[in-house]
């Protein structure tokens, strides 16, 4: 059923599901859950939509992991607003590698098992075919890279005086390729991206104190899989971008035909990035919808800093951010609302990291050279933006939120349970959150 209702809670959503092409997928039992979402939708008595989506690294069991807690973490006193709720949660494949330890490969004549506690090679190939290409090219150049890292001893230091193998150099420009290299799209893809420029420069990368591994520049293994967990980010990032342009503003211009309700879309991570490129319109076209949403709540965007700025100082390169049009009146006609944490590692350390090795600074822009996202630094230069005050623990106090402005709030306070190399990153059940979303969907209806 499209239906969850969350376990030891009154709340529920309509969960959507789509393939990597950005195609709805049916329910166990057959039915269509968008469908099942917009009847709801057009009841009697609807005032209000909230449509969330959870960011990278998200497979099916994650995003309902995910939406469990954020929604159950809501308690909103919505009879006392006159609001009457529907929640939908998105789920789009964002899972670009395992958690697990890359298996050593087979030694020996007889080819012995491999050894180790994680994802064989095989398992491996398919796990990142499911996200960059499941044809025989791709597999085949996969192969060849994940075989070669295995083959390396895990506590093998690096040096600068290693070298790519000359088969694993021409492997990843044969993932290039096939990911669809062009001339315009920044300095990843046929802009002259070199996986061993990108593996040299990583074994010259300051320590990231254990933000992707313990020490994940310091070994071998891990700088020669650098280009591919490059690659793999930065194919996360575009498919975010366009499933938000396509699927994603599909639905919420279905909401918007469907009924007189208010929308508010919610974001994590790379679901900024989703949520606002379906504000923003299909086809990468800026178009507002017919109604301008009525609120935008990014969470630890893994999103540039400058990507909402109509006009990037030249200092930093100029340009124009690929989202400045959602802070438009016409597309979201309410507060947007940016948190940010010291303690996101994933957004703070690797975010920069990633987008550095890519020469990529602005979506959808490289001029700019300053890294970073949202999540760190708050959305720049975007005019009459508000610094709110700090986001306290318990916090229930209205802010104060005004429509047409965009806020951006230190949320430390609050999201700082570190859990691994992202640190907060996910940390984001938190009713204070919910609430701070809450009044930003209220400040609408004023």
């Amino acid at each position: 059923m499209s239906l969850r209702r969350i376990p030891g809670r009154s709340q529920s959503y309509h969960l959507i599901s789509y393939d990597r092409k950005g195609r709805e997928q049916r329910d166990e039992d057959g039915g269509v859950a968008s469908e099942a979402a917009l009847a709801a939708i057009a009841a009697p008595g609807v005032t209000d939509v909230f449509v969330l989506s959870h960011g990278w690294q998200g497979d099916h069991a994650d995003a309902i992991s995910q939406y469990d807690h954020w929604i159950g973490a809501a308690d909103p006193d919505a009879d006392a607003d006159g609001v009457s709720p529907v929640v939908i949660g998105l789920h789009w494949p964002s899972k670009a590698w395992s958690d697990r330890e890359l298996k050593d490969a087979p030694s020996g004549l007889l080819g012995d098992e491999p050894t180790g506690d994680g994802v064989t090679v095989d398992e491996a190939v398919e796990e990142f075919a499911a996200q960059l290409g499941d044809d025989p090219a791709t597999r085949e150049a996969l192969r060849e890279v994940l075989a070669y890292a295995a083959s390396v001893p895990v506590d093998q230091e690096a040096s600068d005086a290693d070298e790519l193998p000359a088969g694993v150099a021409e492997a990843y420009r044969t993932l290039v390729a096939r990911l669809g290299a062009s001339a315009d799209d920044g300095g990843l893809l046929g802009g002259g991206w070199d996986p061993d420029a990108v593996f040299a420069e990583s074994l010259t990368t300051e320590a990231d104190d254990g933000l992707l591994g313990d020490g994940w520049f310091s070994r071998l293994r891990e700088a020669v899989l650098t280009p591919l967990r490059q690659l793999t980010f930065w194919n996360s990032k575009n498919h975010a971008r366009e499933f938000g342009e396509g699927a994603a503003a599909d639905l919420v211009r279905k909401i918007i035909r469907t009924a007189d309700v208010r929308v508010h879309l919610m974001g994590h991570s790379f679901g900024t990035i989703v949520v606002s490129s379906a504000v923003r319109g299909a086809n990468g076209s800026p178009k507002p919808p017919a109604r301008p949403v009525s609120s935008l709540f990014l969470v630890q965007g893994a999103v540039s800093l400058w990507a909402f700025a109509e006009e990037v100082p030249e200092k930093f390169g100029g340009g124009r951010g690929y989202l400045a049009d959602v802070v438009r009146p016409e597309f979201v006609s309410g507060p947007i609302v940016v948190t940010r944490s010291k303690w996101d590692y994933a957004v703070g350390k690797f975010y920069p990291l990633a987008v550095r090795l890519a020469g990529q600074y602005l979506l959808g822009d490289d001029e700019a050279p300053k890294y970073g996202g949202i999540g760190s630094f708050g959305a720049h230069g975007v005019a009459g933006s508000v610094e709110l005050p700090a986001l306290a623990a318990g916090a229930r106090q209205d802010p104060g939120l005004e429509a047409g402005t965009l806020y951006n709030i230190d949320a430390s306070k609050v999201i700082a349970k570190l859990d691994g190399a992202s640190g907060a990153h996910s940390d984001i059940g938190h009713a204070e959150l919910s609430w701070l979303a809450w009044n930003a969907a209220r400040a609408s209806a004023r």
